[in-house]
C-alpha cells in the first residue's frame, strides 16, 4: 500500500484517509457534499498524487504509435485525454499527455495501471520510460471562482510549463488542466514545496476537497473511470469517448476502423433518477426496459449539484433512448431512470 506524502499535512487538518487504488489518500475532509459544491460553486484543491506520471522520452514515431492522438503540436501543449489501446481497441489505459519536446512527453495515467503502463510502453517500444510517480505531488486546485482566489496563470487551456513558480514556490510543472469540469490548474511540486503550497492555499480560504467530492463531480460531467466505466475490453466507440485521431497509425487502429465500419451492440449512457430518491446502484445492477435486461450500471452516486442520484453504464445501441425512461433494479425493487447525455448538469 502506497500513501500520500502529504498524509501527516492532511491528518492535521482532518482528513478522512481511505484506500484508493492501493493508495491511502484523502477522502473527505469536511463533507463530500460541501466540497463538491465548493468546486461548483467557488473553488477547492485536491491531493491527486496517486496518480501515475511518467517521463518517456525516444523517438517520436515511436511515442505516436503509442499513443491514439497526435503529438504533431507545438512544445508546452497537452494532449487529451487520449489513450493507450491494445490489439482488439481495448482500453490499456486512459492518459493525458504533455509534450516537452519532439523526443519527450510526460504522462498522467490512472493509479491503478502505472505499472502496468510502464510495461506495455517498454514491451511495444524501445522507449526509455522514467517514473515520477513518487518524486513529486499532484495538487489540483479547481473551481468556477477560482481566479477571485488566485492569480490567473499565462496560460491557456490545456497548455503547461516546466521549473516554474507557483505562489513564490518553485515547481516542477504547472499546467491550466482539470478533471471537474471547472476552470483550473494543476502543480507538480515536491514534498516540501507541496506542504508549503498546501498551506498557502488554506490562507487564501481555498478548502482542501477528498476523493469522494472528485468522483461524484467526474460523474456529473459524464467523465469515465478506468475499471469502472472502461477496461481492457471496452473499445473507445462503446465508450463514446473521442480518446483517437483515426488519421493517424496507433496500436489498434485496425480493429477500431473494423468496429466503427461495422457499429457496437453497446453504448454508454448517463442517467438521472427522480428526485428524492436518494438510493444508489451500484457497479453491475440491471438496466431494464419494461421486463427485459437492456444494460448494465458502471458509476453512480449522488449529485450535490442536482440533488438526485446520477450515473452512467452501458445499454443495447438499441436502447440509447435519450429522453426515454428504463428501470433499474436496486435490491429487488425497480425505480425509474431518465436516460441522459453527458453532461448531466
Amino acid at each position: 500500500m502506497f500513501e500520500t506524502p502529504l498524509l501527516k499535512t492532511e491528518e492535521k487538518f482532518g482528513a478522512n484517509i481511505g484506500e484508493f487504488a492501493g493508495w491511502n489518500m484523502p477522502l473527505a475532509f469536511t463533507s463530500y457534499l460541501e466540497e463538491h459544491l465548493a468546486v461548483r460553486k467557488e473553488v477547492a484543491f485536491f491531493d491527486l498524487s496517486h496518480m501515475g506520471r511518467l517521463r518517456v522520452k525516444g523517438k517520436r514515431e515511436e511515442m505516436e504509435k503509442l499513443i491514439c492522438r497526435s503529438l504533431n503540436t507545438e512544445k508546452g501543449k497537452m494532449i487529451g485525454p487520449t489513450a493507450f489501446l491494445n490489439d482488439n481497441a481495448g482500453f490499456v489505459d486512459d492518459i493525458m499527455t504533455y509534450k516537452v519536446s519532439d523526443d519527450e512527453i510526460l504522462i498522467v495515467t490512472n493509479a491503478i495501471n502505472r505499472e502496468k503502463d510502464i510495461k506495455w510502453i517498454t514491451d511495444n517500444s524501445s522507449l526509455n520510460v522514467e517514473d515520477l510517480t513518487f518524486n513529486y505531488v499532484m495538487i489540483a486546485i479547481q473551481g468556477k471562482k477560482i481566479w477571485d482566489y488566485l492569480q490567473k496563470p499565462d496560460l491557456e487551456f490545456l497548455n503547461f510549463q516546466l521549473n516554474t513558480k507557483f505562489l513564490d514556490e518553485n515547481v516542477f510543472l504547472l499546467s491550466r488542466s482539470g478533471w471537474t469540469g471547472e476552470d483550473g490548474i494543476e502543480v507538480w511540486a515536491t514534498k516540501e514545496t507541496a506542504e508549503k503550497i498546501f498551506e498557502k492555499l488554506l490562507n487564501k480560504n481555498i478548502k482542501p476537497a477528498g476523493l469522494i467530492a472528485r468522483d461524484s463531480l467526474r460523474q456529473e460531467m459524464g467523465f469515465v473511470l478506468y475499471g469502472e466505466d472502461i477496461d481492457d475490453k471496452t473499445n473507445p466507440i462503446e465508450a463514446r469517448y473521442w480518446v483517437f485521431d483515426i488519421s493517424k497509425e496507433f496500436i489498434g487502429k485496425e480493429k477500431l476502423v473494423e468496429i466503427l465500419k461495422n457499429g457496437v451492440r453497446k453504448i454508454r449512457i448517463g442517467f438521472k433518477l427522480k428526485k428524492g430518491v436518494r438510493t444508489i446502484p451500484r457497479n453491475g445492477y440491471k438496466l431494464k426496459a419494461l421486463d427485459t435486461e437492456v444494460g448494465y450500471v458502471t458509476s453512480s452516486t449522488y449529485s450535490p449539484y442536482l440533488s438526485r442520484t446520477i450515473g452512467m453504464g452501458y445499454v443495447n445501441s438499441s436502447h440509447a433512448l435519450f429522453g426515454y425512461s428504463l428501470s433499474v433494479v436496486i435490491r429487488d425493487k425497480e425505480y425509474n431512470v431518465k436516460v441522459s447525455d453527458f453532461p448531466l448538469i
